[in-house]
C-alpha cells in the first residue's frame, strides 16, 4: 500500500508539475507522517535516556556480564538435567537440549492479582510462550576458560567475541600510548616552548606577541590555531560532560564486576588529559594554516576511536542505538530471571513438557517452592532486585515509587556469589574523575586559545635577520 501511494504521488507530481508546486506535495507528505506518528511510542528515545552512549569498552563489559550469567544458569540447567536423567532419558547433551526446547514452548501464567493490577493494558505481551528472561541466557552454549573468563562456544558468537576483544585491546593501546608518543616525539623540538618555560616567559612582550614582522602566512597559521584550539577544547569538554553522565548510567545498568567497565572510563580520561597537552605542543610546530585543520582532526580522532558511532562500531557491525537497546534489554531480562532455577521448575515433573512452571505475580516471579511459613507461596529471587535502601517515598512529582534513575538494585551472578550494588562504587569514582576534568576543561576553554596566541613562535625582526 505504501509503495502504491508513493507511485501515485510521483505520478501526480509529474503530471501537475507546472500547476502544483512540489513543495506543496512535500508539505502534504510531512503532514501524513505526523499523522502516522500520533500515538506512536518511540522506544529508542527511552533507551537513549536510560543507557549511556556506546563504546567498545562498555560493549565488552556488557558481553562479560551477560556471559557470566549464562555460565551460571547453564551449569544449573545441566545439573538438573542429570538429576532428572531417568525421567528425560538420552545423553547429557540431549537432555539439556530437551529442557531448552521445553522452555521455548512453556506457557507463562499470570495470577489474578497481576491481571487486576494490569487491568486496562494489553496482557498478551506478558502471557508469552517461552520465557525470554531464561531463554536469553540458556540458549547458546558457553564455557569457562580456567576461571579467567567465560566465552561462547558457537562459531559465530566466538568470532564476534574475539573480534570485540581484539578491537578493544587495539583501541586501548592507541588511546593509552598514542597521545603520549605524540608528546614525546615533539618534546625535544625547538618549537616546544613548554620544554624551557623560564626562557619562554622571559621573551614574552607586547612587541613579540603582536609582531609586525610576521608574514601573512604565519598570522593565518596562528589565528587558525587560536580558533581550532578553542573548538578542540570545546569538543573535549562536550565529550567529558557526556562521559560524566554515562558513568552514572552505565554504573546503574551493568557497571559491576567487569574489567572492561573499570578500565574503559580511566583509559578515556587518560586520553583526554594527554590530548590537552598534545594540543599546544602539536600546534606550535605547524607552519601552514591547512596543517592546523589536519592536526585538530587527528586529535579528535584519537579520543573518539572507541565510540560505536565511529570506527569501532563500523568494524564490529553495531551502532550506538543497538548497544543502548541491548543494555536495557539485558537489565530488564535479568530483573525477571531467577537466581536459582529450582524456583521455576515443577517438582512433580514427569516429562520435559511439564518441567517448567512459570507464573508471574503482581510483584515478581512466583517460586514453585513453598516458603517455610505454613507452606505459603513466595517470590523467586531474581538476578537484579531492588536494594533495601532504595527510597520508596513519593517524589515531588507525586509518584509513589522511585524512577529507574533513582533506584538502587543488587546484582548477583549466582545464588552463593557476591552481591553487587548498582550503581557500583567504582562508577561513582569514575564520575568524580570526569567531574574534575569537566571543571578543568571549562577553564581551559578560555585560557587555551589565549595561551596559544601569547606563547608562540619568537618574533624575528628584519634587522636581526640582516645581522646574521
Amino acid at each position: 500500500m505504501k509503495l502504491a501511494s508513493s507511485l501515485q504521488k510521483t505520478s501526480a507530481l509529474e503530471k501537475h508539475f507546472h500547476t502544483k508546486h512540489p513543495l506543496r506535495l512535500f508539505y502534504r507528505d510531512v503532514l501524513d507522517e505526523v499523522e502516522g506518528c500520533k500515538g506512536y511510542f518511540d522506544l529508542s528515545a527511552v533507551w537513549s535516556r536510560l543507557a549511556p552512549s556506546g563504546n567498545i569498552y562498555r560493549l565488552n563489559a556488557l558481553h562479560e556480564v551477560r556471559l557470566r550469567h549464562c555460565a551460571d544458569l547453564q551449569a544449573q540447567l545441566r545439573d538438573m538435567a542429570e538429576e532428572y536423567a531417568e525421567t528425560l532419558g538420552g545423553t547429557q547433551e540431549e537432555r539439556y537440549s530437551m529442557l531448552v526446547a521445553a522452555l521455548k514452548e512453556a506457557k507463562v501464567d499470570l495470577d489474578e492479582a497481576y491481571e487486576s493490577a494490569e487491568k486496562g493494558w494489553e496482557l498478551d505481551s506478558f502471557k508469552t510462550t517461552g520465557f525470554p528472561p531464561l531463554e536469553e541466557f540458556v540458549v547458546g552454549n558457553v564455557k569457562n576458560l580456567a576461571g579467567l573468563c567465560v566465552v561462547p562456544t558457537d562459531p559465530g558468537a566466538w568470532k564476534d567475541w574475539c573480534t570485540a576483544k581484539l578491537v578493544g585491546c587495539m583501541v586501548a593501546v592507541v588511546q593509552i600510548l598514542g597521545p603520549v608518543m605524540v608528546v614525546l616525539s615533539l618534546w625535544e623540538d625547538p618549537t616546544n616552548y613548554l620544554q624551557h618555560p623560564l626562557e619562554t616567559f622571559e621573551r614574552l612582550s607586547v612587541s613579540s606577541i603582536f609582531c609586525t614582522d610576521r608574514s601573512r602566512g604565519e598570522w593565518c597559521t596562528i589565528l587558525m590555531g587560536v580558533v581550532f584550539s578553542f573548538f578542540v577544547v570545546v569538543q573535549l569538554l562536550n565529550y567529558a560532560a557526556q562521559e560524566l553522565e554515562d558513568a552514572y548510567k552505565f554504573g546503574r545498568l551493568a557497571g559491576c564486576a567487569s574489567f572492561w567497565a573499570f578500565a574503559g572510563g580511566y583509559i578515556n580520561a587518560w586520553c583526554v588529559m594527554w590530548n590537552i597537552l598534545v594540543l599546544p605542543v602539536c600546534f606550535w610546530k605547524l607552519t601552514h594554516a591547512s596543517q592546523v585543520v589536519l592536526n585538530a582532526m587527528t586529535i579528535l580522532f584519537m579520543f573518539n576511536l572507541d565510540d560505536l558511532t565511529g570506527t569501532a562500531g563500523a568494524v564490529l557491525g553495531t551502532s550506538d542505538a543497538l548497544f543502548q537497546r541491548g543494555l536495557c534489554w539485558n537489565y530488564a531480562l535479568l530483573s525477571q530471571c531467577p537466581i536459582d532455577l529450582r524456583d521455576v521448575v515443577n517438582p512433580k515433573a514427569t516429562s520435559a513438557e511439564d518441567f517448567w512452571q512459570l507464573r508471574l505475580t503482581a510483584t515478581a516471579l512466583q517460586s514453585t517452592r513453598a516458603s517455610e511459613s505454613a507452606g505459603a507461596s513466595r517470590n523467586a529471587e531474581t538476578r537484579i532486585s531492588p536494594f533495601e535502601q532504595t527510597p520508596l517515598l513519593a517524589t515531588q512529582k507525586g509518584h509513589g515509587i522511585p524512577s529507574l534513575e533513582q533506584m538502587k538494585v543488587c546484582m548477583r551472578f549466582s545464588k552463593d556469589g557476591i552481591t553487587y550494588q548498582l550503581p557500583s562504587a567504582h562508577s561513582t569514582v569514575q564520575a568524580n574523575v570526569w567531574q574534575l576534568i569537566v571543571w578543568l576543561l571549562r577553564l581551559l576553554q578560555v585560557l587555551m586559545p589565549v595561551f596559544y596566541f601569547i606563547v608562540n613562535k619568537p618574533c624575528i625582526h628584519a634587522t636581526d635577520v640582516r645581522k646574521h
